[in-house]
């Protein structure tokens, strides 16, 4: 069934403090920002994009490179040889100095990181130890069945980071990369949602960005028969629409958004598919969202909605985990 638009929209530029926001009344606390480099293009291109918003937040940054158990430097068959581990460092710092030196941007040895294993898990583990506040990070964007074949990095790093994950895809290396005007956030009322929106409106002071809070009701339903299917279902669509029209107009109304542009627009269809698409079609420039961190078989089942539109938008991601980082408690 082809989704269906109900697009209503609100301005709030002013209203009475509220529990739910009163943390915006200072900027985001980002000291320590890290971005996974592998010396591919794209990943070149997030360390371009993360530069001028470390000058924004006056942080400090690390650059990490995580490589294999095994790092060999020899296709021949009959004699294998692999680089031994202080080698590989050395030759990865070297190589990481250089990325520095690119960009002209000086960086102390202990922000150079080299790592050996799985690069998410090391990726997340190098944030908490270090207090990571914002990982920058690239993505190919794959889809299909190469997506299936190869998974992605990214999406593992924001299925387990414990500090929010900047998404960049390699069509944002060209242009005006903190230009934030415009900023999409997903809402469904959930606290995970509202944690989500809590660090959008952060963000929305500090860069002066316009927020439109997005909520797309998913409706699903079992038929019994075609007379359910003709009476109760047009009721049962419009009952959960009203619904949530009516909860927004609540959180607008009970927000105090100190004098943030807002605006709400109120979607049906697949979660991902109408942040994404609305995403495109409107001319955002960032998306910022919230995950529950679902991991293992419930993952499996449920799948999850920051990991599509990781995957699908044409724009860059910023998703908050539920879980907070050990800087942010």
């Amino acid at each position: 069934m082809q989704a269906t638009k109900i697009v209503s929209k609100r301005t709030a530029r002013s209203g009475s403090p509220s529990r739910a926001n009163h943390e915006t009344a200072i900027l985001l606390p980002v000291r320590n920002v890290l971005v996974p480099v592998d010396f591919s293009a794209p990943s070149l291109g997030a360390v371009e994009f993360a530069l001028p918003l470390i000058k924004q937040f006056g942080a400090e940054l690390h650059l990490v490179y995580v490589f294999a158990e095994e790092y060999p430097i020899s296709a021949l068959v009959t004699m294998p040889f692999v680089l031994p581990e202080d080698g590989i460092n050395r030759s990865v710092h070297r190589h990481l100095k250089d990325v520095a030196k690119k960009y002209s941007i000086e960086l102390p040895g202990e922000n150079l990181h080299s790592l050996k294993g799985r690069p998410f898990e090391e990726i997340c583990r190098l944030a908490r130890e270090v207090n990571i506040d914002l990982i920058i990070i690239a993505t190919r964007g794959n889809t299909g069945l190469k997506h299936l074949m190869l998974g992605s990095t990214a999406e593992r790093v924001v299925r387990y980071s414990s500090c929010p994950v900047l998404v960049v895809r390699d069509a944002e290396r060209e242009g005006a990369l903190t230009r934030f005007g415009k900023v999409l956030v997903p809402i469904d009322f959930s606290e995970c949602s509202m944690k989500g929106l809590t660090y959008a409106m952060a963000f929305a002071k500090q860069f002066k960005s316009k927020l439109v809070l997005l909520n797309s009701v998913q409706f699903q339903y079992y038929v019994a028969s075609d007379e359910y299917a003709r009476y109760d279902v047009p009721q049962l669509m419009q009952y959960a629409e009203t619904s949530a029209r009516e909860q927004m107009d609540d959180l607008v109304k009970k927000t105090g958004w100190d004098g943030l542009d807002v605006e709400i627009s109120l979607q049906s269809g697949h979660p991902g598919q109408q942040i994404c698409e609305h995403a495109r079609d409107s001319g955002f420039d960032l998306i910022v969202t919230s995950t529950h961190g679902t991991t293992g078989f419930k993952h499996l089942l449920l799948g999850s909605v920051a990991e599509y539109v990781v995957r699908h938008a044409h724009c860059p991601v910023l998703v908050v985990p539920t879980r907070a980082s050990a800087s942010q408690k």
